[in-house]
């Protein structure tokens, strides 16, 4: 796989990004996809392992880190959604630019997090994309904390977020908190994630109060509108997960108002399967192929 990076400015930090494609391969046809990570951002992760399987195929792709992430500016570690929402706006913005140079539609897809984020930023820029990619995402906050949490487990979080503000309301100086302390996980996520995502150059993050506060206060669902009407959307999610239910895909699925599919992978948790040689990565990416050559 070829690469070429390139750098995109987002709020006046610039954003570490690169085009990947397959020498001899890409289509004339084939559309621009984008794939954005969710949560911690590295594009070398799942951005580039999305690249690796879909330029094969034919398709000229592109990844990026958000600010704060691998090499791009910006206070290091720190996730704020609705910054990640406009990092994205202005990477379609850039893109689109090739895109339309080469005579190519752009499709945004988004992982865990970002099959989210990529439906807000779809309301900053709508007529820059011509089709939404949705995968393994959660699109209410509030409804996937309670699934995770329990109801009593949620009350719990919310009284400890409050004692946090209190203490900061009252002089307290700001501290660290365990980002999967506001962003729990299941089991088997993380075992993936201290397995192999800590292993990983440059993976980690810090997280505080204004992190818990845009993860709550983060419901794409509800925004989805007339605007979505004519935009084709693939809803892709693991048949088994338990850190994002397969309800939320549903619940999309049942919302989404355009030309939209839904795949569910069968055995498929959150992302212990995300390796380039497994069987069913290799069945995900290539129903995303699929659906990209029939809709796209």
């Amino acid at each position: 796989m070829q690469s070429e990076r390139v750098s995109i400015v987002s709020d006046g930090f610039k954003l570490d990004g690169a085009y990947y494609w397959d020498d001899g391969v890409v289509k004339d046809n084939a559309p621009v996809v984008i794939s954005c990570s969710g949560f911690t951002g590295l594009k070398h992760i799942h951005p580039e392992r999305f690249a690796r399987y879909l330029s094969k195929q034919g398709f000229l792709c592109f990844g990026f880190d958000y600010r704060g992430f691998g090499e791009s500016e910006g206070a290091r570690g720190k996730v704020l959604l609705e910054e990640q929402v406009r990092d994205i706006a202005n990477v379609v913005a850039y893109v689109r630019a090739r895109a339309d140079a080469e005579g190519r539609k752009l499709v945004l897809a988004g992982w865990g997090m970002a099959g989210g984020l990529v439906l807000d930023a779809y309301r900053q820029v709508e007529d820059l994309i011509d089709a939404l990619i949705s995968m393994n995402g959660f699109f209410d906050a509030v409804r996937v904390q309670k699934a995770l949490r329990g109801e009593l487990g949620w009350k719990e979080f919310r009284h400890f977020l409050n004692q946090e503000r209190l203490r900061l309301s009252q002089g307290g100086e700001a501290r660290d908190i365990d980002p999967f302390d506001i962003y729990p996980l299941d089991p088997i996520s993380k075992g993936y994630v201290d397995s192999v995502l800590w292993k990983t150059p440059g993976y980690g993050l810090t997280s505080d109060l204004d992190f818990a506060d845009s993860l709550i206060a983060f419901r794409p669902e509800s925004h989805i509108d007339e605007r979505f009407a004519n935009t084709p959307l693939l809803i892709a999610h693991g048949g088994e997960n338990d850190l994002h239910p397969v309800t939320e895909a549903r619940s999309l699925y049942a919302t989404y108002p355009g030309p939209k599919t839904l795949f569910l992978l069968p055995g498929g948790g959150h992302t212990e399967w995300m390796l380039d040689e497994d069987a069913k990565f290799q069945t995900f990416a290539g129903r995303i192929s699929d659906w990209l050559e029939q809709t796209v």
